[in-house]
C-alpha cells in the first residue's frame, strides 16, 4: 500500500498534467457527475445540475468545454411563472473526444466512438462513430472517413520524450493541410 502511494506521487511528479486530470475527474464525481473509467478531463464546468450528466469510459474533455443542463431562457417567464425551470440530461457514450471550448446543451446524447470538433455547440442525439461539428453542431462525417482522410498524416510515438524530439525535427511545411 505504501509503495503504491509513493509510486502514485512519483508518477504525478513526472507527469504534472496527470494532476489536473485526476483532480478534475474527482471534482466532477464529487459534484454528482457519473464518470466511467480511463477518462481525461481538462475542464471542470459541469453546470448547476451536474448530477444530470453521465460520462462513459475513455472520454476526453478538453479545456473550456461547458456542460449546460438547464435553459436559463425561462427567465423571461419568471414574473408570470415564478417557479418555472427547464432541465435536461446529458449523456456521453464511451470512447468520445470533446474538442476545445465546445458547449454541450441539455437533452443531448452522444453515442460511442464520436469526435466533437472544437467550438461546437451540441444539442440532440448523435449516432455512434460520428464526427460532430458546427454551431449548431451536426454530423459531418463518420470516424472511418476521418481516419481514411488523415491516415497518411498520422504519426505514432513510443513515448512522450520520443514525441518531443521528433516533433522538433518536423519542418513547418509538414503541418500545412493537404
Amino acid at each position: 500500500m505504501i509503495i503504491k502511494k509513493i509510486f502514485r506521487r512519483f508518477k504525478i511528479l513526472i507527469y504534472p498534467e496527470k494532476i489536473a486530470e485526476f483532480y478534475n475527474i474527482e471534482f466532477a464525481k464529487s459534484l454528482g457527475v457519473v464518470v466511467g473509467k480511463n477518462c481525461r478531463f481538462f475542464s471542470t464546468s459541469f453546470s448547476t445540475e451536474p448530477f444530470l450528466i453521465e460520462i462513459g469510459d475513455h472520454v476526453t474533455i478538453t479545456d473550456g468545454v461547458q456542460f449546460i443542463t438547464h435553459d436559463g431562457g425561462v427567465w423571461v417567464f419568471r414574473e408570470q411563472y415564478p417557479d418555472i425551470e427547464l432541465f435536461g440530461r446529458i449523456k456521453i457514450g464511451n470512447n468520445v473526444f470533446i474538442g476545445l471550448n465546445s458547449i454541450i446543451l441539455p437533452n443531448t446524447e452522444i453515442a460511442d466512438n464520436c469526435i466533437i470538433a472544437a467550438g461546437s455547440v451540441v444539442k440532440g442525439k448523435f449516432e455512434p462513430n460520428s464526427i460532430i461539428a458546427g454551431v449548431p453542431a451536426k454530423r459531418i462525417s463518420g470516424t472511418d472517413d476521418y481516419f481514411e482522410r488523415n491516415k497518411e498524416r498520422f504519426t505514432f510515438f513510443r513515448s512522450h520524450k520520443n514525441k518531443i524530439s521528433l516533433i522538433k525535427k518536423i519542418p513547418y511545411v509538414a503541418f500545412k493541410n493537404k
